[in-house]
């Protein structure tokens, strides 16, 4: 019985360092997509024909462009007119 509940220990502590471990993990990933949504740039209105390189090219004056990301309609899969594009440096909001 003994045994049994040392056993039941260890797997415990073991379960509580994995779950350490995931929750610096999350941790890590919070704080880069927060830093990738505080570079990011939506832009509205653009023409429904656009392909990502034009609109990267269009851009490029601003400095570089990680990537351009156009929003889809989930329904239809047709572009909703806007896009997002996060960006290497914060000089272009300036």
């Amino acid at each position: 019985m003994k045994q049994r509940v040392q056993e039941m220990e260890a797997e415990a502590a073991k379960l509580r360092e994995m779950q350490a471990s995931l929750d610096a993990q999350n941790r890590d990933l919070r704080e880069s997509k927060e830093d990738i949504d505080a570079r990011s740039v939506f832009v509205g209105n653009v023409d429904y024909g656009a392909s990502p390189e034009e609109i990267q090219a269009h851009f490029q004056s601003c400095g570089p462009i990680n990537r351009v990301t156009i929003l889809l309609d989930k329904f239809t899969g047709h572009p909703k007119g806007s896009v997002n594009a996060p960006r290497v440096g914060l000089s272009f909001y300036t």
